[in-house]
């Protein structure tokens, strides 16, 4: 008989035995960590907590964005959107466009949620024909070098600055406390709100 054979059942087991080990070792670790679920970040520059109702927040923010040269519009009563327009160049116009969203907290409170919209427009000229009207034959288009021009949009990017968010609420914040809500002292005079968010 081959020396080697005599040692292979031996060999086998302690092969079997480390591999039951291991898938033992595997799914005691899957056990410890199934039940949790990934706790979500409370950094994120697109929100923030205020100790006021969410109806109050909102109307904060209104007066925020307005005071920052927004014309704003009320979607819904915890819903508002700004939108503000200035242009970079001669042939080149920006608009930004802020949704801010003010849900109530279950102990208490509320949070804004607020998302910017970066969008970039060309101004571009394209040459038209002119129609001249002749009684018998009816409408006539000519190419007699008319131009039109038209502004078409070439870009569009949600803000993820975190200054242009911190100046945002910021400025909320303050308002809140000039309207000497929960989240400041009534007859102190706030700081005044950051622009250019």
């Amino acid at each position: 008989m081959n020396r080697f054979s005599a040692h292979r059942p031996l060999g086998l087991g302690v092969l079997l035995l480390a591999t039951s080990l291991a898938l033992s070792a595997c799914g005691s670790l899957t056990s410890r960590t199934a039940g949790k679920e990934p706790t979500p970040s409370n950094d994120s520059p697109f929100q923030k907590p205020f100790a006021v109702d969410a109806q109050t927040a909102c109307a904060a923010a209104n007066r925020a964005l307005l005071g920052d040269g927004y014309l704003t519009d009320a979607l819904s009563t915890d819903k508002i959107k700004g939108r503000k327009s200035y242009r970079t160049d001669s042939d080149r116009s920006t608009v930004v466009e802020i949704t801010v969203v003010c849900l109530p907290d279950p102990d208490g409170g509320s949070t804004l949620y607020a998302n910017g919209l970066r969008s970039t427009y060309d101004l571009k000229k394209s040459a038209t024909p002119a129609s001249i009207g002749v009684s018998l034959i009816g409408s006539v288009s000519l190419p007699i070098g008319q131009s039109a021009d038209a502004m078409v949009k070439t870009s569009d990017e949600t803000i993820t600055e975190r200054e242009f968010y911190r100046k945002f609420f910021t400025s909320v914040e303050s308002i809140l406390q000039s309207m000497g809500t929960e989240a400041g002292t009534k007859g102190k005079t706030p700081p005044a709100p950051p622009a250019d968010f």
